[in-house]
């Protein structure tokens, strides 16, 4: 792979490393002349048409995301069978690699790369975009102390197609799982604040807070169990962390910060204080005896800064100009005006409102909204009723409407696993499935879905299944069962189509124990497939043993023959004599036979003659 060459201008220079999807290459933009990173899709993804349709979709989204804290995609093509990313090239190493040599990290460091990190997702979150594996693997930190969060294209489309069961097996990054996501349930913003509670959990005490011995062991602890509190395996951790860190990890979603901004905010207050805390005690620690007053041992007044002493300076400087005493002049003459609300109005609309106020107004960012339609405003800032001076400048958010993804395939997946691949596509189910009979699709498989597969849809539309309630049944005969002995009555009702309906025992002369003495419905009864049939069952005693005889005179033919004797009774049917007759000889037999029955005799195969047993 090292010197291959993608549509001729990304030159693979040396592996990187290998990942759970993708192996990872430093390369060569030969076109723009810069270092870039090539992630090129294990084969079992690169030939799953579903996964590569999810992955390239959300490559695309990510790629329209543009911030410091994230790792840019810059383009994703597929080239001789391979499906590549080619992303922005980060020199550094992964917060891993940091945990592993450093941790527990001091407290300001882990909320210094958390703040970044909350960034990185509040910027994506704005624009539609849940990474859905935030985990120290896929967080770089650069040589200047940059936080980088990667992998949002990967990350996005394999939670949809793996977070879930998938063949029995759970997959994905368990450790840092939030628990709609091991339920297989609809995941949003607060699944990936869940998982930053992980990391910041392991950078804070140097260990993860669910271990296990297998991946669905250690799923299971994220739904059900509580972390073991972190100032118990780290004392030096502040009260107040912990309580922030232990928010971001409750179970249920609505109980975490519900937007990544909102942590942030939390994290900042606390750090705030930990840095004043730093800076009082630089303050107080004596540096130099000459800095002391040595009559009283107090630090001396300090001197006003040289910066101060230049904007007073210039300051008066520009009152006596006129130049400074005018812009402040302009400043107290605009006068106030109160900011009107603009938002749910058209982007044109609000523009002009804002005029008419004099005030000015700008599109700061444009992201999908379920409710608002597109071009129309979402939020503003300053909010309305705020007063502010003429002039000022209005920041907006603009509706680009519903965000369409494409509709799964799931036509013959069974029901559960459909709901968990649509709901795990940000896409509704209805409750009640319609039912049909399918020749060829089994019970409890999708037959069909509406929207079809494949189609564009607004997130969260409604997706309805119908689906297979099997091929339809027939009417069959039911098979004569008397006789027989309840384990072959039931193989032979299952043969049939048929089940087993209510046994009842009763004693019987004329049927051994444990045969069947009669059924409803009766043999060759034609009734619907599926149907039950109920047997009566005797208890015994059964019928006695009787004797007959038998008397079998020469064919008269001059040859000899082989005669056999059959008996038909209550134990079914049985040989009772086989045996070779010579030309002269007459055969006298004494047979036993239960109950009432038939006997048949037969020379050389050829019946010759029967009569009844009373």
């Amino acid at each position: 792979m090292i010197g291959k060459i993608l549509e001729d201008r990304y030159e693979i220079l040396r592996e990187l490393g290998s990942g759970g999807m993708a192996q990872v290459y430093q390369g060569q933009d030969q076109l723009l002349n810069r270092s870039v990173t090539i992630k090129i899709l294990k084969e079992q993804y690169a030939e799953d048409k579903d996964f590569l349709a999810r992955f390239q979709s959300e490559a695309q989204a990510v790629a329209s995301l543009s911030h410091p804290n994230v790792v840019s995609i810059y383009d994703v093509g597929q080239e001789d069978g391979l499906h590549y990313l080619i992303m922005e090239y980060v020199e550094g190493r992964s917060l891993k690699d940091l945990i592993t040599e450093k941790a527990p990290l001091p407290p300001g460091e882990a909320i210094e790369i958390a703040l970044q990190i909350c960034d990185a997702l509040e910027h994506a979150h704005e624009n539609g975009v849940v990474h859905r594996d935030i985990k120290p693997h896929n967080i770089l930190i650069t040589r200047e102390g940059r936080v980088k969060v990667t992998d949002f294209g990967i990350a996005q489309a394999v939670s949809e197609a793996t977070l879930s069961y998938n063949k029995g097996t759970l997959l994905g990054s368990v450790h840092y799982l939030s628990p709609e996501q091991a339920r297989g349930g609809i995941t949003g913003p607060t699944a990936d604040i869940y998982s930053l509670g992980i990391v910041l959990y392991e950078m804070l005490t140097g260990e993860l807070p669910f271990e296990g011995d297998t991946p669905v062991s250690i799923a299971i602890k994220h739904i059900q169990e509580t972390p073991r509190s972190i100032r118990e395996i780290n004392p030096d951790i502040p009260p107040s962390l912990e309580r922030v860190v232990m928010r971001t990890l409750e179970k249920d979603p609505e109980r975490r910060y519900p937007k990544a901004s909102d942590l942030r905010s939390e994290l900042q207050a606390i750090k705030n204080v930990l840095d004043e805390d730093d800076y009082s005690t630089k303050v107080l620690t004596p540096v130099d005896s000459s800095e002391l007053n040595t009559n009283s041992q107090q630090p001396k007044r300090r001197r006003p800064r040289a910066w101060a002493w230049v904007l007073l300076t210039l300051f008066f400087l520009g009152l006596a100009g006129g130049g400074l005493w005018a812009g402040i002049s302009y400043y107290l003459l605009v006068g106030e005006t109160q900011v009107p609300s603009v938002t749910e109005l058209t982007e044109k609309e609000a523009l002009t409102r804002l005029a008419k106020f004099g005030l000015k107004g700008k599109v700061g960012n444009r992201q999908y909204d379920q409710d608002i339609p597109e071009g129309y405003v979402i939020t503003q800032d300053p909010p309305a009723g705020e007063k502010v001076r003429r002039g000022r400048m209005v920041t907006l958010t603009v509706s680009k409407g519903k965000r369409l993804i494409t509709v799964p395939n799931v036509i013959g997946e069974t029901e559960r696993n459909a709901r968990f691949k649509l709901e795990n596509a940000n896409f509704e189910v209805v409750d009640e499935s319609l039912k049909v009979y399918h020749p060829t699709i089994p019970k409890g498989s999708v037959v069909e879905q509406s929207p079809p597969a494949n189609s564009r849809q607004p997130e969260g539309t409604e997706i309805r299944l119908i689906v297979s309630n099997g091929p339809e049944p027939q009417f069959i005969p039911v098979p004569k069962l008397v006789g027989l002995p309840l384990a072959e009555a039931q193989q032979k009702l299952a043969a049939a189509g048929l089940q087993q309906g209510t046994i009842t025992y009763q004693r019987s002369e004329d049927k051994f124990s444990g045969t069947v003495i009669s059924q409803d419905p009766s043999p060759e009864t034609s009734v619907l497939q599926g149907s039950r049939v109920n047997i009566v069952i005797s208890q015994g005693p059964g019928p006695v043993e009787k004797q007959a005889g038998v008397t079998i005179d020469p064919a008269g033919d001059g040859q000899d023959h082989q005669v056999r004797i059959l008996v038909s009774d209550a134990k079914g049917t049985h040989e009772e004599l086989n045996q070779k007759q010579d030309k002269d000889q007459q055969i006298k037999a004494r047979i036993s036979y239960w109950g009432e029955g038939k006997l048949q005799v037969f020379r050389d195969g050829n019946l010759i003659f029967e009569r009844s047993l009373p």
